[in-house]
């Protein structure tokens, strides 16, 4: 057991680094090929970094409350394989969803919620299943590394993530409205935010 725990831990460490790695590349790669040049992302990045100095902020106030709390959720440990085989999977597609819709998305991409100068409705891909794939597959990878490594710590990151990211939902559903209107009305009341929605065999194109 000892060493299925250890791999899918593993699996989960490497499926976070690819994330972040690609994150990273995919930041500078679009930043560089977007509309406004190199110089305009950098203006943006400029021109964002007060959001972004209060999310790291944020996330460094949170990785120290739980230092100084990890007996307490030592405690809640849980490991059980079957469980922690289906969070692995879950890991693995969550990941390969968050690389997807990174890349569908391009250069109309951003760190904090907000609408670019030439900012495109994207309604294929991952976002014909649901509106927020990204955000989708954060909860995903979160939920999977929580059972494939044991509950514990992984709890209380979940429980910060998903009030964080239902929040994000709703302030780029009301920039996009604003932005595309009508189109943006019509293209939510078809596609779910989070949760791809299940269709019986029987249902219309678009229910």
């Amino acid at each position: 057991m000892s060493s299925l725990h250890s791999a899918l831990v593993a699996l989960t460490g490497v499926c976070f680094a690819v994330f972040v790695a690609a994150w990273v590349a995919g930041a500078v790669y679009f930043g560089v090929k977007s509309e406004a040049g190199p110089l305009g992302w950098l203006r943006g990045l400029r021109r964002t970094l007060p959001r972004r100095a209060l999310l790291i902020a944020g996330a460094l106030v949170f990785s120290t409350l739980i230092g100084h709390s990890r007996g307490f959720w030592h405690d809640l440990q849980f490991w059980q394989p079957e469980i922690a085989i289906v969070g692995g999977l879950l890991v693995v597609a969550s990941t390969a969803l968050l690389l997807w819709a990174r890349w569908v998305l391009g250069t109309m991409w951003a760190d904090v919620p907000m609408v670019q100068e030439h900012h495109e409705l994207r309604t294929d891909g991952p976002y014909g299943l649901v509106r927020h794939p990204i955000y989708t597959g954060l909860l995903g990878l979160v939920a999977g590394a929580m059972l494939a490594c044991g509950f514990g710590v992984w709890t209380a990151v979940l429980l910060v993530a998903v009030p964080w990211l239902l929040r994000r939902v709703q302030v780029e559903d009301r920039l996009m409205a604003g932005r595309f209107g009508a189109s943006y009305d019509t293209y939510r009341a078809r596609v779910p935010a989070l949760l791809p929605r299940l269709r019986s065999h029987g249902a219309a194109p678009g229910v």
